[in-house]
Formats: C-alpha cells, structure tokens, sequence
C-alpha cells in the first residue's frame, strides 16, 4: 500500500494561466510582366476572426520513482491524475490519467503505458477548439498518415481519429544497444541507443460517435481501436534530445500494405 504521505516521489501540482489569442490574414498580390518576371507586390490587410481569451486552472496528483536510463525509464512507475478548467471564451474541462509501469529484467526492460484524457462541457465538441487527435506517433505510432505505400488507398480517414475523448495502451520491450557497460550490450561512451520492440493501441470518440469493439471498418463513422505493431531505435544526442525512427504496422489500415517509417522527437515514455 502507497502511503498517503508526500514526499520525493510524490506530490501535488497545481497551475493558473491566461491567454490572448487573435488573429490577422494577410493577402500579397504579386504582378508579373509578359515575360513572366516580377514587377511588384502589394499587401493587403484582410478581414480576420475576433480574438478570444481563455483561463486556465488546473490541479494533479503526480507519482514518479523511476530511474531513467540511456533513453526513457526503465524501471519503477510514474503517474499523473490531473483535472483542467477553461472558460472565458469558451468552457470545458479536461480530465487525465497517465499511469506508466517499468520492469528491468537485465538486459531487458519491459514498459507499459495507460493513457485517459477526456474533454467535457459546453464547448468540448463545440468546434470551435481543435479536438484530440489519435494519429500522433508519440501516443500510436503507424496512423499519423503522412508516409506508407503510395499505391495503397486508406480506409481510415482523418476524422476517425478525431474526437474528444481518448484512451491508448503501450506496450515495450525495450534493449540496451549501446551505452555504460552496466546497462548496455554494447560498452560506448558517446552512442547512446535503444532498441525497442512496440505494441500501440488506442480508441478516440465522442458523444455523436460512440466506441464499437470490433477489427474492421465497416463505414467512415465507425470508431474502433487501432492497434499497431512495431520497431524503434532511440538514440540520446549528448543528452541534448532523444530521437526515435520508427517502423510501424498499422493493424487496421492495411497492415503490411501500408507500413510506413516515421520518427519521434522525444524520449520514451
């Protein structure tokens, strides 16, 4: 049993913002002679949305004694329940859970991930807000649509991983390539990588579009999970950044057909 205690590896946070936010469009004509060089270019001031203003207050519960290693955590647990209120403009509020699970078993690390946020309120479907989206890779990798097969037609379409309430599981297998000698396969003092072999799944709906338990697609309102199987290399540059390319298999969209590599920016969860 935790102790209710706080302490080093636990805490309470707590934030309050206020923001701005407007808008301008600018139109640049640009004039070309016969010969198609150009001769000049005007700017011109058009009409723009109404700016709006938001305020922010939030409060979380947060968790953390893991030891990280060369590129993301490789043992003990982290978690973060956090509650947000926005109004002003516009009102809703968002709710988190972010609990993450890590076991070394030399030389292998074995990570697990469950991730909950959900959007609620006047606005939270409003449109007026962009909503969350499922195809990030650093929530599931293989779905964010921007490479694959040219010669394969999607079944899957941007709004099907779009809503307002979220829910992804990970899962990794995560091996010391190179690094201290104490963790590492391979002993070096400058290249810091990872291996990982991955296992993604998510669901994202909302109150128009409710969540069906099923493999397939059978129509473009269909919200189903998605599931998606893979490899990566993280690579620690000098302790400035972690990067990871990826290889996904997107299990819903096509599998092996519509594989694609992609690449995070940030170190593992």
């Amino acid at each position: 049993m935790c102790s209710s205690d706080l302490s080093t590896t636990r805490r309470f946070e707590s934030g309050l913002s206020l923001s701005r936010y407007s808008y301008r469009i600018d139109r640049f004509n640009t004039y070309y002679d016969d010969l198609g060089f150009g001769i000049g270019q005007t700017r011109e001031k058009l009409d723009a949305p109404d700016g709006f203003n938001l305020v922010q207050a939030d409060i979380a519960y947060v968790f953390d004694n893991s030891f990280f290693g060369v590129t993301a955590p490789m043992q003990g647990a982290r978690s973060r329940y956090q509650i947000m209120g926005t109004t002003g403009s516009y009102n809703y509020f968002t709710t988190l859970l972010d609990y993450r699970k890590y076991f070394f078993i030399k030389p292998v690390s074995l990570a697990f991930r469950f991730y909950n946020y959900n959007r609620f309120g006047r606005d939270a479907e409003s449109g007026r807000i962009v909503p969350l989206y499922l195809g990030y890779p650093y929530l599931i990798r293989g779905y964010d649509g921007t490479s694959g097969k040219r010669n394969y037609v999607s079944a899957l379409t941007i709004n099907q991983l779009a809503g307002s309430r979220l829910v992804v599981t990970n899962a990794e297998i995560r091996i010391p390539l190179t690094g201290p000698r104490k963790l590492s396969l391979i002993k070096s003092k400058f290249l810091f990588t990872d291996i990982a072999l991955f296992f993604d799944g998510g669901l994202v709906w909302d109150s128009q579009h409710h969540p069906e338990l099923k493999w397939q697609f059978t129509s473009s309102d269909d919200r189903i999970p998605l599931f998606s199987g893979g490899i990566s290399l993280r690579v620690n540059i000098f302790g400035y950044m972690v990067v990871e390319p990826f290889y996904a298999i997107p299990l819903q969209d096509g599998g092996f057909n519509n594989a694609s590599f992609g690449i995070n920016f940030i170190p593992g969860w």
